[in-house]
């Protein structure tokens, strides 16, 4: 009798221990299936990044927009800085030529008046009404406000140039850096690879949360 009860709990010991090896068993070739699936995910994800950021030059920007205003913005795909580009440009340059001519005029309407005409230099008919118009002294106080004016438009013009270089040069380094607003939330199966295979499933298997700004 007792060797029989002795034989069934050997037996009842025997099952008991094959069940657990298989269930190790099992367990290891699902936490590695999910191991490779979540390398496979990430990997995948890594090489669609790399994929879309196109090698981009802040140097190159730079130049172009040095020799070409607005060249840098296109290569940088700001297309609709190229209007305000040529806008500013143009508007300063209008500023830069109306004043030079207007103290051109007064220029040689004083120096008619003064008798300091150079030889060879005839007024034209805006220079002689002005001529005709106004005093030495007028003439002379109009003339120094249009060359002060000339010189003012003539820095802003070459500061508006190089703040369009400096613009290319910033859009160029923040090309591939992402600033947009999207947020995403990822939910990708997670088992710690350090845990040891022998511990129970619960404790080795879960789920990882990854929030992107």
């Amino acid at each position: 009798m007792l060797r029989r009860f002795l034989f069934l709990v050997g037996i009842l010991i025997l099952i008991a221990f094959q069940q657990t090896e298989a269930q190790n068993v099992v367990f290891d070739t699902v936490g590695n299936a999910i191991l490779t699936a979540d390398t496979v995910v990430k990997e995948a994800k890594t090489a669609k990044v790399v994929k879309s950021k196109k090698p981009h030059s802040p140097q190159k920007a730079t130049i172009m927009s040095a020799c070409l205003p607005g060249l840098g913005q296109v290569y940088n795909g700001k297309w609709w800085k190229v209007p305000i580009v040529y806008a500013g440009l143009g508007g300063l340059g209008y500023l830069v030529y109306n004043n030079y001519y207007e103290y051109s005029s007064y220029l040689h309407a004083y120096e008619y008046k003064t008798g300091d005409l150079p030889e060879g230099v005839t007024l034209n008919e805006h220079e002689t009404d002005l001529a005709n118009r106004y005093a030495d002294s007028q003439l002379q106080t109009y003339k120094e406000s249009y060359r002060r004016d000339f010189e003012f438009y003539t820095i802003l013009t070459i500061a508006w140039y190089g703040l369009n270089i400096v613009d290319a040069c910033v859009d160029g380094h923040l090309y591939n850096y992402d600033i947009s607003d999207d947020l995403s939330l990822s939910i990708d199966p997670y088992r710690p690879i350090e845990q040891p295979i022998m511990i129970p499933q619960y404790a080795q298997v879960g789920l990882s949360f990854q929030l992107n700004f």
